[in-house]
This record gives C-alpha cells, sequence and structure tokens, in this order.
C-alpha cells in the first residue's frame, strides 16, 4: 500500500510544481499531510486478493459536482494552504489500487496507467509518473474540447417521431395537399347494374366537402372517423 500512496502523492505534486503557485517547503508539507490521511483512509479498505475491491472509497475526484476532494482539502486545511493554490484541473479522478495508480482527466477521456507495480522495484518509476503528468495534461485538453464540440452540436429542436406506426408520424400542418386525400375515408360505392347488387337501405356516397385531412383538436389526437 505504501509504494501505491507515494507515487499518487508523487503525481498530485507534480501537478501542483508544474503550476509553480507554491514554494517548495509549502509542496513538501502538503504531500506530507496527504501521505498520512491516505494512509489512514485505506489502511482498513486495502485488498491485495481482490484490487478492484473498495475502488469507489478509495478514489480521488474532482469534477463540476465536486469541486474539491475531501482528502486532498483536508491535507490543504492541515498544511495551512488555500485549495485553489494548487491549481489542479477542474475534472479529474485517481484510482488507487493495490498494485496500480490509473488517471483520468477530463469526465470523458480514457484512463491510464500512472504506475503498476509488480513486488520488484522499478528505478524508472518517478520518470514513468512524470511522462504520466504529461500526458493527462493532453488528454485534459483534448477531452475539454471534445466535450464543448459535441455540446455545440447537440440538437436544438425537438426530434422527429422514429415510430413509422405513429399518429404523430405525418405533419398535416407543413405538408401540402395531396390528390389522394379526399378518398381517404370514402366509402365503397357501387355502380347501378352491378352484378353484386346494393344492400338493401344502401346511400350512395354524397360528398359534401372537400376533405383536407384527419383533423388535429386541441389536444393533438386525431380523428380517424372523419
Amino acid at each position: 500500500m505504501k509504494d501505491e500512496i507515494a507515487a499518487t502523492v508523487f503525481f498530485i505534486t507534480k501537478l501542483v510544481r508544474r503550476e509553480e503557485r507554491l514554494s517548495k517547503h509549502k509542496v513538501e508539507k502538503f504531500a506530507a499531510k496527504l501521505t498520512t490521511i491516505l494512509f489512514e483512509k485505506y489502511k482498513n479498505h486495502w485488498y491485495p486478493e481482490n484490487p478492484s475491491r473498495g475502488q469507489a472509497f478509495r478514489c480521488i475526484r474532482i469534477n463540476k459536482h465536486q469541486a474539491r476532494d475531501p482528502l486532498l482539502e483536508q491535507a490543504c486545511v492541515q498544511s495551512h494552504l488555500d485549495f485553489s493554490l494548487l491549481g489542479l484541473p477542474k475534472e479529474m479522478t485517481l484510482w488507487v489500487d493495490p498494485f496500480q495508480v490509473c488517471c483520468r482527466y477530463g469526465e470523458r477521456s480514457r484512463p491510464f496507467t500512472v504506475a503498476r507495480f509488480d513486488g520488484q522495484e522499478n528505478p524508472e518509476l518517478p520518470q514513468q509518473i512524470s511522462l504520466a503528468v504529461g500526458r493527462a495534461a493532453l488528454d485534459y485538453h483534448s477531452s475539454t474540447s471534445s466535450d464543448e464540440e459535441s455540446f455545440s452540436k447537440e440538437p436544438r429542436a425537438i426530434p422527429t417521431v422514429s415510430n413509422p406506426n405513429s399518429i404523430y408520424q405525418f405533419d398535416f400542418c407543413k405538408a401540402p395537399p395531396q390528390p389522394w386525400w379526399p378518398y381517404l375515408h370514402r366509402k365503397p360505392h357501387l355502380a347501378e347494374g352491378s352484378h353484386f347488387g346494393q344492400h338493401r337501405g344502401h346511400r350512395s356516397y354524397r360528398p359534401t366537402a372537400t376533405f383536407a385531412g384527419p383533423r388535429v383538436d386541441r389536444y393533438h389526437w386525431i380523428n380517424t372517423k372523419r
């Protein structure tokens, strides 16, 4: 657990140092407080036999719904720092799990590995974390631009009904009159002398007015019996 926490604190402090808003002494004090807080938080929720267990509990997250992660803010309070001076991104997620630390910049970017542990010493680990910091920045900017682009492309009009059997599928108000509309509900008329004969009491059809389409009343129901 100590290796994963050390990698997490190192990654976060690299992000803070990149902004150059705090002195070296203040950053080191913040890192020491954060390390202690993470140990107390994770010590009873660490499962090497099942690394995904407790993942949400150990997650460090900043987004529009939670502008300040409670653990990071607690470390700021104990080290007498203003959270805004950390210069952390507005959207960042860190998963601190046994044998692996992953990060995601932005809510739509793909997670990437910050550090992985297989039981052996890795002298290149600090360099790998530094590269992860640079990659995280690129992922964050690309995610932000894609979010803005997708937002601008959202439809502003109510989408049409896709059900072909829906009575709202055809807009009679905008469609031009069709020559077949007057015959939609006309009753069959048999000519005189037909061998089928006419039914007793049958009345020949006398159109009273040109039919302009199904009636749409104030509640938008279509009267199909007209």
